[in-house]
């Protein structure tokens, strides 16, 4: 009895850990969302579908540092090309 309910607990706890990290993440400030359009804007020559652009500009601005200026997608892609490749396929 007092091993289920240990496990009952930590279960408990566990999902309350988890919901709470989701509610509490981190929301795009204003700088975030500018540089997001951003992307988004140079990127919609590619003719994706805005969902899919929208998609891998959120991840490409996670990983980039402080929101670092880019003359254009092309170049932050070429200065971060494991995580342009990420994003690409988290994208899809």
């Amino acid at each position: 009895m007092l091993h289920t309910f240990r496990i009952a607990a930590a279960l408990g706890t566990l999902g309350a850990a988890l919901f709470s990290s989701a509610l509490y993440a981190a929301k795009p400030t204003a700088a975030d969302r500018a540089w997001i359009d951003t992307c988004i804007s140079q990127r919609k020559s590619s003719k994706e579908a805005p969902v899919r652009l929208r998609k891998y500009c959120v991840c490409m601005q996670q990983i980039v540092e402080d929101n670092q200026p880019f003359e254009n997608v092309t170049a932050l892609e070429r200065t971060y090309p494991p995580a342009h490749q990420m994003c690409r396929k988290d994208s899809s």
